[in-house]
This record gives structure tokens, C-alpha cells and sequence, in this order.
């Protein structure tokens, strides 16, 4: 893992206070990365996916700071923009990367919200998906079944 920047170390005790306002168990591996690796900004940063559309696509990813004070905002403030659902959010996803374009990189805990292994989904922060309901959500795309399977794919 060749890292480009990252913004120190965050204890097990700020993790764990995270988890409880936030209501879900992050991923082991992901809690081993941010204990270590704060905002962490890789050079193998890239990742491909099939998007709902049925192409190849990629995105690029930096992680979302855990500490209060980051200058590019913490993981606490990234939550409003993604589970607002009268601003087309998602309930049960947690932001912790974000993409140069804007979109969103989640943990989502849609199908199993106690479990502490979910899927990674990248959610499209400028597309929309509209219901016969009147409803509107962004638009999710799956990536990894796990972080772990996630992180093996990022590549330069």
C-alpha cells in the first residue's frame, strides 16, 4: 500500500464513539486502516465497477477524515449529505470515501444494518433514481461484497 497523504493515527476509543453515533459495527479491516491512517489518500487510489447502466467504470477514492476538526470535513458531516432522504438520500448507508467527481463511497448496511462486513456501494451524488411514488433517491451501484474485496481492487 503505497500511500500519498494522510492525516495521523485515530484511537480505538474514537472509532468505537463513531460507531455509536452512527449507529453501525465498521468493517475490522477498515477499522485496522483508520487507527492507523487518518483522511488516508492512496496512489493506488483507483477502482473499476460494472455502473447501473451496464458499463465498465471507474472512480478514484480518498477516505473521510474520522476527526472532528478535518479541514475537508469528517465522517459525521459526509452522513447528512448521503441519508437525508428529503435531499434523495439513503437510510443505512455510511459514507467513508469520497471521489474526485463529488460521488459518494459506502458501507451498506441496507440489508443486514448489524452486521459488522457490509458491501461497498458508490452512490452518484448528481444522479437520481425516481419512483411511481413521487419518490427520488441517488442513484447506488454495487462495488465489493466487503472492504477487504474492495481495497484488493484499488489500483493506480
Amino acid at each position: 500500500m503505497n500511500i500519498f497523504d494522510e492525516n495521523g493515527t485515530n484511537s480505538l476509543n474514537q472509532i468505537s464513539e463513531i460507531e455509536n453515533l452512527l449507529l453501525y459495527k465498521f468493517p475490522i479491516k477498515y477499522v485496522e486502516l483508520v487507527q492507523k491512517y487518518d483522511a488516508l489518500q492512496l496512489e493506488d487510489n483507483t477502482f473499476d465497477f460494472i455502473n447501473i447502466y451496464g458499463t465498465k467504470d471507474d472512480r478514484d477514492i480518498n477516505f473521510i477524515s474520522l476527526k472532528k476538526n478535518h479541514e475537508n470535513g469528517n465522517i459525521i458531516d459526509f452522513q447528512k449529505n448521503i441519508c437525508e432522504i428529503d435531499n434523495y438520500g439513503i437510510k443505512h448507508l455510511i459514507v467513508f470515501g469520497i471521489c474526485g467527481n463529488g460521488d459518494y463511497v459506502c458501507f451498506d448496511y441496507r440489508h443486514n444494518p448489524m452486521t459488522d462486513n457490509p458491501k461497498v456501494v458508490l452512490v452518484y451524488h448528481d444522479d437520481f433514481v425516481d419512483y411511481e411514488d413521487g419518490s427520488s433517491h441517488m442513484v447506488i451501484n454495487f462495488v465489493a461484497d466487503s472492504f477487504e474485496e474492495f481495497m484488493e481492487m484499488l489500483h493506480e
